[in-house]
């Protein structure tokens, strides 16, 4: 679940995760965004109030991670680079007397380029945060229209059966399986990365619904698909930061 949280006048996106078996509240960041993993019984009020208390130590972290020295955190500026569908795009962004009022995101992947036109009206301290939620909106739309061809066709070639998929922003994992519901997770950042690993992500999880634990039974299924999984496993877990921005 996202939340976003004002600290000293920064909007800091959160996502908040429950899990069963944990016993107590961690608090750490994914690129830009402060995750939490607390029990299942904790109420978001505590949660609340555990970043209330460490709201300083919390400010401080956020700002050295979005500064323009981090080069993780994408600043949306013109000579940045991001990959989309496994290709780098130069980021291209432009200031426009244009009769717009919102930043516009253009995608150009002929040219390799992505570009940004920000109305000239827009204050500065907004531009970041807007374009994030434009860029995100974009891969996930992006994603879950990929997502709606691809994961049908794999369903098919593999014979396992899924009943719903969903999309959400998310850096630590790019999939997950909740195999008694035959729901499948992706990130919306599924989008940037080249289409092999992409293919490899979808058919992981769709074997999760026949082997939940990565066991030698799991993987010898995943391999019967993607016999080089070995490979782009390695290769996913070696790149795991091109979906930061």
């Amino acid at each position: 679940m996202q939340y976003y949280i004002n600290i000293k006048e920064q909007k800091i996106p959160v996502i908040i995760r429950n899990y069963k078996k944990s016993y107590k509240i961690i608090i750490f960041f994914k690129g830009n965004t402060l995750n939490i993993s607390k029990p299942t019984f904790v109420k978001i009020e505590e949660v609340m109030q555990m970043i209330k208390q460490n709201e300083n130590n919390i400010y401080n972290q956020y700002i050295e991670i979005t500064s323009s020295k981090n080069t993780n955190i994408k600043q949306w500026v013109t000579g940045e680079k991001i990959y989309y569908k496994g290709t780098e795009l130069n980021i291209i962004r432009q200031i426009v007397d244009k009769n717009i009022d919102t930043i516009q995101i253009l995608l150009k992947q002929e040219e390799k380029k992505l570009l940004i036109l920000v109305p000239n009206r827009l204050e500065n301290k907004d531009i970041k945060q807007s374009i994030d939620k434009g860029i995100k909106d974009l891969f996930k739309n992006n994603t879950q229209a990929m997502l709606g061809v691809k994961l049908p066709y794999w369903s098919n070639i593999t014979n396992i059966k899924y009943n719903e998929f969903k999309v959400r922003d998310a850096v630590s994992k790019f999939g997950s399986c909740i195999k008694s519901k035959k729901l499948l997770h992706f990130t919306s950042r599924l989008i940037m990365l080249p289409e092999d690993k992409i293919d490899a992500i979808i058919v992981h999880e769709l074997c999760h619904i026949v082997h939940a634990n990565h066991g030698k039974d799991f993987y010898n299924l995943v391999k019967k698909f993607i016999p080089n999984y070995s490979d782009i496993d390695k290769w996913l877990k070696d790149n795991s930061n091109l979906i930061m921005f």
